[in-house]
C-alpha cells in the first residue's frame, strides 16, 4: 500500500475533490514605536538610505545648515533630548510651515509625547531644527536634509503608529505536516508619526513593540487587507490557471471562497554588498571611527579606489581593495580587523573619563604598532606576491613615450601616481618628478656622454617655466653636476652613493618626488648649454625657456622668475663664450625683419653680446 502523505498527493494529482481548512485566525493590534532622536550616526544612515546622499556630503551640508542657524550641531552621540530641551517651543516654530504645520498644530493641541529610548551622551543634544525655513528659502541638498531633520524631530514626539495584523493558518489535510500554510496581512489603523515621517522614503527598519517573533511577522506582512476568514472554514482547492506549475516550494493563495495550490521555484542567493547605511551601522557597532570621522573613512576608501559606489548606494570592494585586505590578512590580520582600532578608541574614551593615563596608553600603542610595523616589513614579500599575481604587468599598460638610451626601445609612460617611465624589455622603472607636467619633445638626445636617452619636457609653476628632462640622469644624478647639497663625510663614513640615495629618499613624499623647479642640477650638460647667467638672488641660473618659440624668455632654475624678451625677437642662441667678470654667457639674438634697427646699438637684424 501507500502512506497517507503519498495518498494525499495522488488524490490532488488525480483531480479528486480537496479543500483547505482554516485552522486559526489571529488578529492583533500592534504598535510601531516612534523613532528615537537623531544622533550623527542615525542621521548619516537616514541621509544615505532615504535621500541618497553620501555620509561625507551629508555631514558637510548639515554643518552649513548649522552655521546658518537652521540646525543644531550635527556632530553628536546623543539620541535623547536633555531635560532642559524645549520641545513645545521647537514644535511651535514649525507650526506655520505649509508642509507639516497643520500636523504640528494638532500635535501641540493634543500634547506632544516624550521621546522614546535613546541615550544622552552629555556632549551635544540630538540633531534638531533651530528655526523655521520657508518652502523656497533653501534649495538642493540643504533643503532636503533640513526637511528630513524637521520631519524626524516631529516624529520623535508624535504618537506611535498602530497596525491591525492578521495571520491566517491553513491546512490541506491529505498532505499532513507538509500541507500547513499561512498568509499574513496588515492594515494601518492609526498612522501616528508615520503621517509626518514619510517612512517609505526616509525610514529605517520598522520596529514594533512586543516579542521578537511578532516584530518579524509584522515586518514580513504586506500592507494589504485579507478577506474575512473563520476558524474551521473550508475553502475548495482548485488547480492554478495554466495547469501544473514548475519548480519547488508550495504556496496557497486564498481568493474569496476558494484557494489555489501552486508551486514556485526559488534559489538561495548570497548576501549583497553592504549599503552605506549598513556600513555606517557596522562601523559604529565595531568601534571603527567616531561619529565625526566615519564619513571621512568612507570617503577615503572611495577616493583611494579601495571600493566603489554602485547602484543602490552599495559599496563594492575593488580588486585593489580586495588584494590589499587579503595581503594584510596574510601578514597580520589585526591590521585589517576592527579589534585594534576599536581597542584604541575605547582606551581614548577611558582617558577622557580619567580611568586610564594618557602617557601609558600612548606608550603601549607605540610599542604595539612598532612591533606590527617590523613584522609587516619582514613579511612584505607576501604582499608583493599577491599584487604581482592579481594585477596587470606594467608592460600591459601605458603608452610609448621616449626612447631608452640603453636599448633604443620606447619607454612606456605610466601616469600613476606616481608618474614613471617603464622599459618592458629590461623591467626597469624610471620614477619621474611630481608637481609639474611631463610632455614629449622633439627627439633630442641627452648631452651626457654615454647616456643617449631621449629628452622630454618638464613644465612647472604659474607662469609656466619649462626645462629639459632626462629620465636616466634625473634618477642617477652625479656629484659633479651639483644640486645635491651633500654634507661633507669622513673617509670611514657612508659612501657618496649611499649618501646620494639617502638624499633622494628624503625628497620622496609618499612615493612621489615633488619638484617645483628645474628637475636637473644646474651643472648638468643639458642645463649648461642653455644657461645665460647666474641667478644670484635665488642661487640658481637663468636659462633659455626651451619652448619660447615666438615669445622668448629666460627662466630661473630655482625660483618662479621669468625675464621676457621683446616681441620683436625671432631667435636666441646661447654661445659658449663667457664674460670673465660676470660669468654670463654671450648670446646671439636674431630680430624679426626690420625690427633690429629699432633697437639702440643694434645694426641689422642680428646682435651678439
Amino acid at each position: 500500500g501507500i502512506g497517507p502523505h503519498a495518498a494525499g498527493v495522488k488524490e490532488l494529482e488525480d483531480g479528486q475533490p480537496a479543500s483547505v481548512v482554516v485552522t486559526k485566525v489571529i488578529k492583533k493590534e500592534k504598535k510601531q514605536g516612534r523613532p528615537t532622536p537623531l544622533n550623527t550616526v542615525a542621521f548619516l544612515k537616514a541621509c544615505s538610505k532615504g535621500l541618497g546622499i553620501g555620509p561625507h556630503a551629508a555631514l558637510s551640508t548639515a554643518e552649513r545648515l548649522y552655521l546658518s542657524g537652521y540646525l543644531s550641531y550635527p556632530r553628536t552621540e546623543s539620541s535623547a533630548y536633555p531635560k532642559s530641551f524645549d520641545i513645545k517651543g521647537t514644535l511651535a516654530a514649525q507650526s506655520n510651515d505649509p508642509r507639516w504645520g497643520s500636523y504640528v498644530r494638532d500635535l501641540l493641541k493634543a500634547g506632544p509625547n516624550g521621546a522614546k529610548g535613546g541615550f544622552d551622551a552629555g556632549d551635544h543634544p540630538p540633531i534638531t531644527p533651530c528655526r523655521a525655513a520657508g518652502v523656497h528659502e533653501l534649495s538642493g541638498d540643504m533643503a532636503r536634509i533640513y526637511e528630513l531633520v524637521v520631519r524626524h524631530f516631529i516624529a520623535t514626539v508624535s504618537p506611535d503608529a498602530v497596525w491591525m495584523s492578521t495571520k491566517v493558518e491553513l491546512e490541506i489535510p491529505p498532505l499532513e505536516d507538509k500541507g500547513k500554510f499561512s498568509v499574513m496581512g496588515k492594515q494601518l489603523v492609526s498612522p501616528g508619526f508615520l503621517a509626518v515621517l514619510l517612512h517609505k522614503q526616509y525610514g529605517e527598519k520598522e520596529r514594533v513593540e512586543g516579542m521578537r517573533d511578532e516584530e518579524d511577522d509584522l515586518e514580513d506582512a504586506e500592507e494589504k487587507q485579507l478577506p474575512d476568514f473563520f476558524e474551521g472554514e473550508k475553502l475548495p482547492l482548485i488547480p492554478p490557471e495554466g495547469g501544473k506549475n514548475k519548480g519547488g516550494g508550495l504556496e496557497v493563495a486564498a481568493t474569496g471562497a476558494r484557494a489555489t495550490l501552486g508551486v514556485k521555484e526559488r534559489m538561495t542567493t548570497p548576501p549583497t554588498h553592504l549599503t552605506e547605511s549598513e556600513l555606517i551601522g557596522k562601523m559604529e557597532k565595531n568601534g571603527i571611527g567616531t561619529d565625526a570621522s566615519i564619513p571621512t573613512h568612507i570617503e577615503n576608501i572611495l577616493k583611494r579606489n579601495y571600493a566603489e559606489l554602485i547602484t543602490g548606494r552599495k559599496l563594492m570592494p575593488t580588486k585593489l581593495g580586495l588584494v590589499l585586505a587579503n595581503g594584510y590578512h596574510l601578514i597580520d590580520s589585526a591590521l585589517v580587523l576592527p579589534k585594534v582600532r576599536a581597542d584604541i578608541e575605547g582606551q581614548c574614551n577611558e582617558i577622557s573619563k580619567g580611568i586610564l593615563n594618557k602617557e601609558d596608553v600612548v606608550q603601549k600603542s607605540l610599542e604595539l604598532f612598532e612591533g606590527k610595523f617590523l613584522n609587516f616589513m619582514k613579511n612584505i614579500g607576501k604582499m608583493d606576491v599577491l599584487f604581482g599575481s592579481s594585477f596587470s604587468k606594467l608592460e600591459d599598460v601605458g603608452r610609448a613615450f621616449t626612447r631608452c638610451g640603453l636599448t633604443r626601445r620606447y619607454l612606456q609612460y605610466i601616469e600613476g601616481p606616481p608618474t614613471r617611465l617603464y622599459n618592458r624589455f629590461t623591467e626597469t622603472v624610471y620614477p619621474m618628478p611630481g608637481g609639474g607636467i611631463i610632455k614629449q619633445w622633439s627627439g633630442k638626445l641627452c648631452a651626457v656622454e654615454g647616456c643617449g636617452f631621449e629628452l622630454c619636457l618638464y613644465s612647472v609653476g604659474n607662469p609656466t617655466r619649462t626645462f629639459p628632462l632626462c629620465p636616466h640622469c634625473y634618477n642617477n644624478p652625479r656629484k659633479e653636476w651639483g644640486g645635491l647639497e651633500l654634507e661633507e663625510v669622513e673617509d670611514d663614513a657612508e659612501s657618496d652613493d649611499e649618501v646620494d640615495e639617502k638624499k633622494k629618499k628624503q625628497a620622496t613624499i609618499a612615493g612621489r618626488r615633488l619638484v617645483l623647479n628645474c628637475p636637473l642640477p644646474d651643472g648638468h650638460p643639458n642645463i649648461e648649454e642653455i644657461t645665460v647667467c647666474p641667478d644670484l638672488e635665488n642661487g640658481g641660473v637663468f636659462v633659455v625657456d626651451v619652448t619660447s618659440n615666438n615669445k622668448w624668455s629666460f627662466v630661473s632654475t630655482k625660483a618662479p622668475q621669468t625675464l621676457h624678451l621683446g616681441k620683436n625677437v625671432k631667435k636666441v642662441k646661447v654661445l659658449s663664450k663667457r664674460d670673465e667678470v660676470t660669468m654670463c654667457r654671450y648670446i646671439e639674438v636674431e630680430f624679426k625683419a626690420g625690427e633690429g634697427a629699432k633697437v639702440e646699438g643694434v645694426e641689422g637684424d642680428k646682435y651678439m653680446g
